[in-house]
């Protein structure tokens, strides 16, 4: 499978966890700025999906934290380790769960 593939597949699967839990959320095309925006109770984030957080390096993460604080918005990498979705505060270098937007 091609990375395109890999990426957007973790992109689909981001999109549908947020979707689950109430967020309405709009997929950029070719990833531009980001690749998804995703809106609840009036919060929004801006999520870079990558299929391995090495991926995210400190330039990508600059510029996300630049986009968001323009924005009003939250931060978030989005990652894949074997099957598991992992959210990380961009901003904080923390994990942390869907839930806690609940």
């Amino acid at each position: 499978m091609s990375s395109y593939a890999k990426g957007r597949r973790l992109e689909y699967r981001v999109r549908d966890l947020f979707r689950k839990n109430g967020f309405i959320v709009i997929r950029a095309a070719r990833s531009m700025p980001v690749d998804l925006v995703c809106m609840k109770n009036e919060k929004t984030l801006l999520i870079e999906c990558k299929v391995r957080k090495s991926e995210f390096n400190e330039t990508k993460r600059g510029e996300l934290l630049n986009l968001a604080t323009i924005a009003g918005a939250e931060a978030v990498l989005a990652y894949k380790n074997k099957r598991k979705i992992f959210l990380l505060d961009a901003k904080t270098n923390s994990h942390f769960l869907i839930e806690d937007f609940n």
